[in-house]
């Protein structure tokens, strides 16, 4: 049976909060949700009286519900995402390094049959992004619990204290920047604040050194490695109508766009994306950041994730301190990180280059180079 919209975006919701990763609470509500009945297991996580009890009060995270709410399902989604954390912290002590997914479930539930875990990580990839939209979009959608028996509070606000990468496993450090993304051509002032705001990648679910790799291999192929973090619409007539053929079909149709960036770009732009015509929404909205945001219905989305007028402040994309929180946003929402767990770099290269899944690799520009920079940050974090 498909997982239910409601839980799937609590799953967001609370894995958000307790520093877990989203898609894995759904796929173990799909999973166990499956589990033969057993009455001494309640909800869809299939928790007894005992794991509930041990978990339902934690002060750290405001986390106080009585014993009778385990039958709330979406109680069960903020009790199991604490569960979650506590298993990932457990093995990360044990172990010094953070587990897989089928490593934390049997964290969490030692002997159990894990033949089903990866099918149910694939049934429930696409509610991920859907579920993220309807959360992350809207910030009346981070409070409370809604259930109309009283709860206690719970979570008043997504504010995450995730469990932080084992140390020099993950984490970006300002000398792996000026090593791969070298000044010049890259700005000092973007390594620096790279660097100094890294933490943030953590904080979104970009957790692992794999993770890590592709979004680091996906930034440097879009900016040449920091060399460009805003679109370049200086274009030779010779390029206007190789790159765009339908706009600029011959000579005589480029004429008043040449190496003009402001025309250029409200040319190309303007009637798609949320660009209005005869504006310059085109051009004010070209495109920015480490993953290179176009369009002003893109700022806008975007901006609201991340609480930021980007719409007013189209700029704020490539200040330095905002430039990884925008694009980590962009790279979560576009659903990469399931196919980063799979290592998938073509997967992960359509939704960046296209925002969607595919099955004709060719039409993703610069594909190469993506594999040749996920080789180049694989290395970097130990795979």
């Amino acid at each position: 049976m498909p997982l239910d919209a409601s839980i799937a975006e609590e799953c967001v919701r609370q894995g958000v909060y307790f520093g877990v990763e989203p898609h894995y609470l759904m796929a173990v509500a799909q999973l166990r949700s499956a589990l033969p009945s057993d009455p001494a297991r309640q909800g869809p996580f299939q928790l007894t009286q005992a794991e509930w009890d041990a978990n339902r009060n934690d002060d750290d995270f405001d986390l106080h519900f009585t014993p009778a709410q385990i039958s709330s399902p979406l109680r069960q989604c903020a009790v199991f995402a604490l569960m979650a954390n506590r298993a990932f912290d457990a093995f990360v002590k044990a172990n010094n390094r953070n587990p897989s997914t089928k490593e934390l479930y049997l964290q969490q539930f030692p002997g159990a049959d894990t033949s089903g875990l990866q099918k149910a990580l694939d049934d429930t990839a696409a509610l991920v992004g859907p579920a993220a939209d309807a959360v992350l979009d809207d910030p009346r959608a981070v409070s409370t619990l809604p259930n109309p028996d009283k709860p206690t509070s719970g979570p008043p606000v997504i504010t995450p204290d995730p469990i932080p990468p084992t140390p020099g496993a993950g984490m970006l450090t300002l000398a792996m920047l000026q090593k791969h993304w070298p000044v010049p051509p890259a700005k000092a002032e973007i390594i620096q604040g790279m660097a100094d705001t890294a933490d943030v990648l953590t904080k979104l679910g970009i957790n692992t050194p794999l993770r890590m790799a592709h979004f680091m291999a996906q930034i440097s192929e879009e900016t040449g490695s920091g060399r460009s973090m805003t679109e370049n619409l200086n274009y030779s007539a010779e390029n206007m109508m190789r790159v765009f053929p339908t706009r600029f079909p011959d000579l005589a149709s480029t004429q008043g766009f040449v190496r003009n960036e402001r025309a250029f770009g409200n040319k190309v732009y303007n009637g798609r994306m949320g660009n209005q015509m005869g504006t310059d929404d085109g051009f004010n909205f070209r495109g920015r950041g480490c993953l290179q945001i176009t369009g002003r219905s893109n700022y806008d989305a975007i901006g609201k994730s991340v609480e930021l007028d980007l719409v007013n402040n189209p700029d704020l994309v490539n200040a330095p301190h905002n430039v990884l929180l925008i694009a980590g946003t962009v790279f979560v929402k576009h659903g990469c990180l399931p196919e980063c767990d799979r290592d998938n770099v073509v997967q992960v290269s359509a939704r960046i280059n296209l925002g969607h899944p595919l099955t004709t690799p060719q039409k993703i520009n610069g594909l190469e180079e993506r594999k040749k920079q996920l080789a180049i940050w694989q290395r970097e974090f130990g795979l």
